[in-house]
């Protein structure tokens, strides 16, 4: 597959200002994406910010990057943005992967089985998700929930996502987890080209409103969006303390 990885990575994130500048045992947090983004089978891959420092501390270590606008929503009109220009120049692409710009530890072959993916014709967006083991993730609504089909060739289609705990679990006094399978949601995406293009229209929905899930709005349009099941849980940096977590976890290897 002719595959793209973009990296949206914007400066004034709300709780962790400059964040992909911050230095993570000596490297910047941008700068570990992008080094394991390169690790993939992916053809290029391409940070795209709003913000100058950022756009200059990635030219500073030679890798690809373009400015785009500053009243983007989400990290899905930026990456829209990003392949356009990239196809106006005369790229061409069959999908495109969404890698977050605060995800260090992303595992290269995970990004790789989403770009396999695509090589079936019909795939629209595809994410990645993991087993829940801990009861806890289950009340915290920053982990967001996965509610799935029945896998079929390592692959099942998203049937919902939720920040509550779901499924609800009518005797919660005999939850176990081995049973009743949880899914975690890892905000890794992959689109074919056509589809992505396409989200630029595709308007805000009361579902997403809600939950302040993007995704659900993709649901809400009738769009299919199939999930990967992994076993590597990748933390993302959305506090200065999840710095030392992830510099720890690196110093474990």
């Amino acid at each position: 597959m002719n595959a793209l990885i973009v990296i949206p990575a914007r400066y004034n994130s709300e709780r962790f200002p400059g964040k992909p500048l911050e230095m993570i045992d000596g490297v910047s947090l941008i700068e570990r994406v992008y080094e394991k983004c390169l690790q993939t089978h992916a053809e290029d891959v391409i940070v795209a910010t709003d913000d100058q420092r950022i756009f200059d501390h990635v030219q500073g270590f030679d890798g690809n990057v373009c400015m785009t606008s500053a009243s983007h929503k989400n990290g899905t009109e930026r990456i829209i943005e990003a392949v356009e220009r990239l196809m106006d120049a005369g790229e061409e692409y069959e999908c495109v992967i969404n890698v977050q710009g605060d995800e260090p530890l992303i595992n290269p072959k995970d990004i790789n089985r989403l770009i396999a993916v695509f090589e079936e014709d019909d795939t629209d967006i595809a994410t990645l998700v993991k087993r829940i083991d801990d009861v806890s993730s289950l009340s915290n609504p920053n982990v967001v929930k996965a509610v799935l089909t029945e896998f079929e060739d390592g692959v099942a289609d998203a049937l919902y996502f939720s920040r509550t705990s779901i499924p609800y679990v009518r005797d919660n006094e005999d939850l176990d987890l081995s049973e009743t399978p949880f899914y975690k949601h890892l905000g890794t995406y992959g689109f074919s080209v056509e589809v992505l293009l396409s989200l630029a229209t595709v308007q805000e929905s009361a579902l997403e409103k809600a939950e302040k899930l993007e995704q659900l709005r993709w649901l809400q349009n009738h769009y299919v969006v199939s999930a990967i099941e992994t076993k590597n849980d990748s933390i993302g940096v959305d506090t200065p303390e999840d710095i030392k977590t992830v510099e720890n976890i690196l110093k474990s290897k």
